[in-house]
């Protein structure tokens, strides 16, 4: 009978052993994770420092020392090197609209420059925004830098936020109901104070320059690198459009142009509400010269008042945006004027499209538009007088 046990106590005292070296191996597991997460917390912390240590030492102002400016508030530092990247992606938001980022971020795999605008009642949530995309998407961290606008009055409160733990099981897709250009106090957006900042702090010599919800067709970055650079179109003086167009909220966003044109429920830019104002790229003969594999200058077309496209351009003799544009009117066409008094060409190209998430219809904009469109249009006035003494020898007017 003591036979027949022997062979049962063996496999006792092998299944024992076994489970205790899984148990040991779990446990050095769990040691590991509790290890990642210290490190993970820690270094989420030594994060919220240094965005929090930027903001308190904000002294930087916009030129009517409304704003204050602090660039690199995240990012910046981590940025891999800018050498290889010809051509960044400049962008602004609210924090309404920031997540927008993580779409756009996926679809342009190189340098994106971000401005931020924030206020004492939306700072807390705006900062934990940015730490927690950048904590919790790779290619975020590896590729966008932050930059921070917000009023001098709201310094003081800013100063004081506490900090929060990243979450990154929370999907950030979900904006604010509000408005655009509906901000606490009466505040007023500075687009162009934004857009300067993003531009000045990028190190790329050309510069794409678009709102947070419009996303460039897939691979335009390599593209242009590898087929406009080299080729003999490149001037200092030269703005290379790219046709942008509109589409529903819950549509997917085409990559290539072929896509593009077999979706009919896409139509031109402001189609609805502001016809002229894209009509010069003239998007029948872009349509018609269906699809490359090389991305090359197509035709070159003629500014003209109101028009307003997005485009490429050499960021060295590029004019920055007028600051004195706030709100809704003429903050993107004062610079797109200035440029044709100094000279430039406007080229199309030939594959390369924008695509604007949500279709513009007169009848969504915030109640104050017309009011504020009036203003920004009587300093436009003013502005273009400016420009005959800025370039006294251009004989071309706005």
């Amino acid at each position: 009978m003591k036979a027949r046990w022997v062979p049962n106590i063996q496999k006792v005292i092998l299944f024992m052993v076994v489970l205790v070296i899984l148990l040991q191996v779990y446990h050095i597991y769990l040691m590991g994770q509790l290890e990642e997460f210290k490190d993970t917390k820690n270094y989420s912390n030594s994060v919220w420092d240094d965005i929090m240590q930027k903001v308190r030492d904000a002294y930087k102002t916009d030129s009517s020392g409304f704003y204050f400016l602090v660039p690199n508030i995240l990012g910046g530092s981590q940025q891999h090197s800018s050498d290889s990247f010809d051509l960044a992606l400049v962008t602004h938001t609210t924090s309404n609209h920031l997540h927008n980022l993580v779409q756009l971020s996926e679809r342009w795999a190189g340098p994106i420059s971000v401005s931020v605008f924030t206020h004492s009642h939306d700072a807390e949530f705006a900062l934990q925004l940015i730490q927690n995309l950048y904590m919790c998407y790779r290619h975020i961290q590896l590729n966008v830098f932050f930059h921070l606008v917000f009023p001098v009055s709201s310094h003081a409160k800013i100063t004081k936020i506490p900090y929060h733990d990243v979450d990154c099981s929370e999907e950030y897709s979900v904006k604010s109901t509000s408005q655009n250009f509906v901000l606490e106090d009466k505040l007023k957006y500075p687009h162009n104070v934004l857009r300067n900042l993003a531009i000045k702090t990028v190190a790329a010599k050309f510069v794409l320059s678009i709102d947070i919800d419009i996303y460039p067709s897939a691979n335009l970055l390599h593209s242009f690198q590898r087929d406009v650079l080299p080729s003999s179109t490149v001037d200092y003086r030269t703005a290379y459009i790219l046709p942008i167009f509109e589409i529903d909220e819950n549509q997917d966003i085409p990559s290539t142009k072929q896509k593009l044109l077999q979706n009919k429920n896409i139509h031109p830019f402001y189609a609805n509400v502001c016809h002229w104002c894209q009509f010069a790229t003239d998007y029948h003969r872009w349509e018609s010269l269906g699809s490359n594999e090389k991305l090359e200058v197509a035709y070159e077309v003629q500014w003209k008042l109101p028009y307003e496209p997005f485009f490429i351009a050499h960021k060295s003799s590029l004019p920055l945006y007028e600051e004195r544009f706030k709100q809704y009117g003429y903050n993107r066409v004062s610079q797109i004027c200035e440029m044709y008094v100094a000279g430039y060409k406007f080229f199309v190209l030939n594959n390369a499209f924008l695509v604007h998430k949500g279709q513009k219809k007169k009848d969504k904009f915030y109640s104050d538009k017309k009011k504020d469109h009036k203003e920004n249009k009587a300093l436009f006035q003013d502005f273009k007088e400016e420009l005959k003494s800025r370039y006294p020898d251009s004989a071309r007017t706005c």
